[in-house]
């Protein structure tokens, strides 16, 4: 790549960083990451809870006559 181009990527990373946020909460770095991580583990627990209520046998299950 020569300057050119450098400048030129240079120039669209500023112009795109420098965007408006249309919430408050956009201009923390990580919000994105933090409502990803958050929204994964509210899955899991609701998957876990939901699963053990529909899918989990009692113990002597396999035992029963």
């Amino acid at each position: 790549m020569n300057w050119k181009s450098w400048t030129l990527l240079a120039s669209v990373l500023v112009v795109t960083s420098a965007a408006h946020f249309r919430y408050d909460s956009e201009a923390f770095p990580a919000f994105y990451f933090a409502f990803g991580v958050a929204g994964c583990l509210l899955m899991l627990f609701v998957t876990k809870v939901v699963a053990k209520k529909t899918l989990s046998r009692k113990e002597d299950y396999y035992e029963r006559t």
